[in-house]
């Protein structure tokens, strides 16, 4: 049976337990197109915010379908993460993330989310089949490098001021089936915030950037693994309005108290600060509790109002945000579930615009569309 032994030190594992439990992939899908923010005109005192999570591309259920006390097990594992990292080029990345680039471009918020903003390495030929521990190096896909370039090539200059590295996983797949050769993926998950760079000198000026990770998280003790989870933030001066914005990527649903603890760690942390608080992200916990969280009401509870749903009041049900099919291609299935939010804290944040933006690539017949998840748009006014 293949070994798979994880690194010494550092988050980069290489262990299918963890990609297992760790990157939960979305089942289901789509929604129609939602109407672009065309009814609010922006004011001098407008402040727009912009939360999306960029989507690997690829759906692990068969990996994690895997039986390790198979026999077999290891042919299995290194045939199913190579027909996942096919997958995830297939999917496209640079034409996807060429859509939420436009999509942004379009619109010119000041301040940008991104969650999964993941960064795809590959090792040709790999190591770990045969007990090496050599992290792989080669980059296939930047995602945060490619939405940023895409970005400046549109003339729509972002920067990104702050950043958080999260879960690391690595993995062998085959790559020929005569000899049984293999290569080894990476996958690093992060979270970012990117801000205009092209906004008159002192007028959106951003300090004291912070990331972190959550004490309560998943582990594996027989195997001295762990889920890493987090948050980055950076404190935003604009228009002689101060606030800070944290952007979050809490535990799937399928650890609802894990993920209820991380949510209670971020609003006892950096979420909870002097200066208003806008608190945006994909926290994986439904509204109305459909998935079978119930996360999603500490954040209200904590003094947070959610942007939709303050200007949506008599639509609870509506502004659903995930989940496209893992492949990105069916035409048919719907969104289910609203779990990408903005929330806000504090006096002088007005809101008076949120939106909710199905990422539609245009392209046929794959991919459909740039994320399994919608993207949540809202503008506020500054007091």
């Amino acid at each position: 049976m293949l070994e798979l032994k994880a690194y010494p030190s550092g988050p980069i594992w290489k262990n299918p337990a963890a990609l297992m439990l760790s990157l939960a992939a979305a089942v289901f899908v789509a929604v129609p197109a939602w109407a672009k923010p065309a009814d609010h005109k922006r004011g001098d005192r407008d402040l727009d915010v912009m939360t999306v999570n960029l989507y690997v591309g690829g759906d692990i259920s068969g990996v994690m379908a895997l039986d390790p006390t198979d026999p077999y097990y290891g042919y299995y594992l290194i045939n199913t993460v190579a027909d996942i990292y096919d997958d995830i080029v297939a999917s496209d990345p640079p034409a996807r993330l060429q859509t939420v680039a436009d999509e942004i471009a379009e619109r010119m918020p000041d301040v940008v989310a991104v969650e999964e903003a993941s960064l795809l390495r590959r090792q040709s030929p790999g190591d770990l089949a045969s007990g090496g521990i050599i992290p792989a190096t080669t980059v296939v896909y930047d995602y945060l490098q490619l939405l940023v370039a895409d970005l400046a090539a549109q003339g729509a200059h972002y920067q990104v001021v702050a950043t958080a590295n999260e879960m690391d996983v690595e993995l062998p797949m085959l790559t020929d089936s005569q000899t049984l050769a293999t290569d080894d993926v990476r996958l690093s998950d992060r979270e970012a915030i990117l801000v205009r760079s092209d906004l008159p000198h002192g007028q959106l000026r951003v300090c004291n950037p912070q990331s972190g990770n959550f004490a309560t998280l998943i582990e594996i003790p027989a195997l001295g693994l762990a889920i890493t989870r987090g948050w980055c933030a950076v404190d935003v001066t604009m228009r002689d309005s101060g606030f800070r914005v944290v952007c979050a990527h809490p535990e799937q649903e399928t650890a609802a108290d894990i993920q209820a603890a991380q949510i209670g760690e971020l609003l006892a942390g950096p979420a909870k600060a002097r200066q208003p608080v806008i608190l945006v992200g994909d926290f994986n916990a439904d509204a109305l509790g459909r998935d079978g969280s119930y996360a999603y009401d500490l954040i209200p509870a904590a003094g947070f109002t959610d942007a939709w749903a303050k200007l949506h009041p008599n639509t609870p049900s509506g502004g659903l945000t995930w989940g496209h099919d893992p492949l990105l291609i069916d035409p048919t299935t719907h969104f289910d579930r609203r779990i990408d939010f903005v929330f806000y804290h504090g006096k002088g944040l007005v809101p008076v615009a949120a939106d909710v933006i199905d990422l539609a690539t245009g392209l046929l017949p794959s991919p459909r569309w740039a994320s399994d998840h919608a993207a949540v748009y809202a503008t506020f006014e500054l007091k």
